[in-house]
């Protein structure tokens, strides 16, 4: 980040994976994202455990999870000026879209859906280089609508993504108006 702008630091960061999100991927974040977690919050941690998937947020005629469930149980593990990220090994949706790669409250918590990010998802070869990069992406994208952004249509992590092509296009990182508006 460059000198001319603050950092903007607020709460605590508490990362968790929902049951079926491997540990691997949260250790792996915490190990190459550090900086920049702390860079944005006082302090983070990753929570050893897997929490359940919500009781009722599957829809059978679907084939997916309706998102917010999981973004209210996130809710009930987190206190005043502590922000849950959370990891989910399960396609989700929410209303009006046929599926997300993640959702977050502003000021609140965000999740991110995983299995979209793969290419096997679709058939393809698996990517894991591919697939860790698209998570930070939609990692940082949802942390950005924490904190307050919304959707920019500059080259930047907050582009809003449909698609992988869009993910893959868009850098992992915040444009010079995002950073000032964090400021």
């Amino acid at each position: 980040m460059s000198g001319r702008f603050k950092e903007l630091r607020t709460g605590t960061l508490r990362i968790f994976g929902f049951e079926g999100t491997s540990q691997e991927i949260l250790v792996r974040l915490a190990k190459e994202h550090r900086e920049r977690f702390q860079r944005h919050f006082t302090d983070f941690t990753i929570h050893p455990d897997e929490l359940a998937v919500p009781e009722g947020s599957y829809v059978r005629s679907r084939g997916q999870y309706k998102a917010y469930p999981f973004l209210e149980s996130l809710g009930h593990l987190v206190t005043s000026n502590t922000h849950a990220l959370g990891l989910v090994n399960l396609d989700l949706f929410v209303p009006d879209l046929n599926f997300i790669f993640g959702t977050a409250q502003f000021g609140g918590n965000a999740i991110v859906a995983l299995p979209r990010l793969r290419q096997s998802f679709f058939g393809l070869p698996h990517d894991d280089t591919m697939f860790f990069q698209r998570t930070v992406k939609e990692i940082f994208h949802e942390l950005g609508h924490v904190l307050g952004l919304r959707h920019c249509t500059n080259y930047c992590v907050m582009w809003f993504s449909n698609s992988l092509a869009e993910t893959d296009g868009k850098p992992d990182s915040y444009c010079q108006d995002c950073l000032r508006q964090m400021e």
